[in-house]
């Protein structure tokens, strides 16, 4: 009995990085779809490599989080979708997808880190996208 408990927590505690991931990887997409750059600033280290239509740099949160905010009222989400998915070389998982809008579709690529114990967003780009959707 003490075995499979042994086995049961040894298999748990595997999964549970993974199941963080999904957390946080759920919670940036819903955030992204539904324009709550407050929601989505959480999920950032605490200086990202942004970029958002021609602007590209090293942000604050606080700094990311009000250039998304007014991309968000100039541009109000209507959903994300996540097309594809993976993880890079260094173990960083990485997400690519289509953000509705109401003035059109942008591609959005964000990558996971590993924190400690939790996941954060260390890129997220939003750009011009494809207009097929």
């Amino acid at each position: 009995m003490l075995k499979h408990l042994s086995l049961a927590l040894a298999i748990a505690a595997h999964a549970l990085p993974g199941l963080a991931q999904d957390v946080v990887k759920d919670r940036v997409v819903a955030a992204l779809g539904t324009g709550n750059a407050k929601e989505l600033a959480l999920h950032f280290i605490p200086n990202i490599d942004l970029t958002v239509g021609g602007a590209s740099d090293v942000y604050s949160k606080a700094q990311a989080e009000q250039i998304l905010r007014r991309f968000f009222d100039e541009n109000p989400p209507s959903g994300m979708v996540v097309e594809h998915q993976g993880q890079s070389k260094l173990g960083d998982r990485y997400y690519i997808g289509i953000l509705r809008t109401r003035t059109g579709h942008f591609r959005v690529t964000f990558f996971l880190k590993r924190s400690g114990e939790t996941m954060q967003v260390k890129q997220l780009r939003i750009e011009a996208g494809r207009t097929d959707h």
